[in-house]
């Protein structure tokens, strides 16, 4: 409802008054309502200001923990190749040690053979005494 003014506003009716008195309570109403829906927005934006800084703040240590997974997954590859030329060596090592072992079994079981042989020689002849 529109408001008079100056001397006129005297002479309104009761009806006017309460119509006016209504319509300010109204729009007082509608304010508040619009304070409380900026308040819960300006909570909303902090809360979504600090949710994006916890997700920056995340993204940045996922990063760091992938750069250093990839580090270590360096690291480890590296060790693995050290470790496999280090089995290769111990391996043609332990091929000439069995090598070397099995030519000293031969050699013992000629000479076992060699001493078994003469046994039975001195045996077979009583053994004679020099």
């Amino acid at each position: 409802m529109v408001a008079k003014k100056g001397a006129d506003r005297k002479h309104d009716s009761a009806a006017e008054l309460l119509g006016d008195w209504r319509a300010a309570e109204r729009d007082t109403a509608a304010a508040r309502t619009a304070a409380s829906v900026a308040t819960l927005a300006v909570a909303a934006a902090a809360a979504a200001e600090d949710a994006a800084a916890e997700a920056e703040s995340a993204a940045s240590s996922a990063m760091e923990a992938a750069t250093r997974a990839k580090s270590a997954a360096e690291h480890a590859k590296r060790a693995a190749g050290h470790a496999a030329e280090a089995a290769q060596m111990a391996e043609t090592t332990a091929q000439g040690d069995r090598a070397r072992a099995d030519q000293a079994v031969t050699t013992a079981e000629r000479v076992e053979q060699t001493a078994r042989d003469r046994f039975h020689g001195a045996e077979a002849k009583g053994f004679p005494k020099d």
